[in-house]
């Protein structure tokens, strides 16, 4: 217990180590959350022009998502920060979600393609002799069947996405990983920081998952688990 004692104050309150692990700790939320975002939008859009009939639209849509599912998210990551943008004076933070967000869209693209894809094409005929129009049959029997079969794959998904953010530190981002790293280099205590980041990112996606484990019940009400 003393050494656990001794750890904890060398670790965490010597010198305020706290405030390097509670920025740490903001940076890697604010990554994994505006990356999502992000990527939620690009994953719709290319999904729409995935989907669409014309290769103008199509072609690229493949392109990409064959390109960003290819390729390493250091890798993508690298090229995004000191190739895209050597010259710009960006801040690190934008380019890890840009990089991050450019993936995760990939992936969610597919998501929103393959669970729209498995709805009965009956249903939207069956909305369009009822008298609605494309958008409002896609808007009220398509889009919410589709959301309850892709939420349980893009909670996984972004769970991933939080995890994956613990390659910042390769452009200079200090995220939690990063934090851990820096506490170590100078506590020379290796298993207090480590596991401690372990545990926060443990507590991260408990909280994600839990809040989207909400918003899965807001849309499937049927589910109670």
């Amino acid at each position: 217990m003393q050494g656990i004692s001794n750890s904890f104050y060398n670790n965490i309150i010597l010198e305020q180590r706290y405030l390097l692990i509670k920025e740490g700790l903001q940076t890697t939320v604010v990554i994994s959350v505006f990356a999502a975002l992000f990527g939620t939008l690009m994953g719709a859009l290319v999904c729409f022009m995935r989907m669409s009939k014309s290769r103008i639209l199509s072609l690229p849509a493949r392109v990409y998502i064959y390109l960003l599912r290819g390729t390493p998210v250091l890798v993508l990551l690298m090229i995004v920060y000191y190739l895209v943008f050597a010259s710009v004076n960006i801040d690190p933070v934008l380019v890890a979600v840009l990089a991050f967000g450019l993936n995760f869209g990939a992936y969610v693209s597919e998501m929103f393609r393959t669970s729209i894809e498995s709805i009965d094409k009956g249903q939207a005929e069956a909305g369009i002799a009822g008298g609605f129009s494309k958008i409002q049959t896609f808007s009220y029997i398509i889009m919410p069947q589709a959301l309850r079969r892709v939420l349980p794959v893009y909670k996984g998904e972004f769970i991933s996405l939080v995890k994956i953010t613990s390659v910042v530190g390769y452009i200079a981002v200090q995220d939690l990983t990063k934090v851990s790293d820096i506490i170590r280099s100078r506590t020379y205590d290796a298993f207090f920081p480590l596991i401690m980041a372990a545990v926060l990112y443990l507590l991260i996606a408990a909280v994600f998952t839990s809040a989207l484990d909400r918003l899965e019940l807001s849309v499937n009400p049927r589910r109670t688990v």
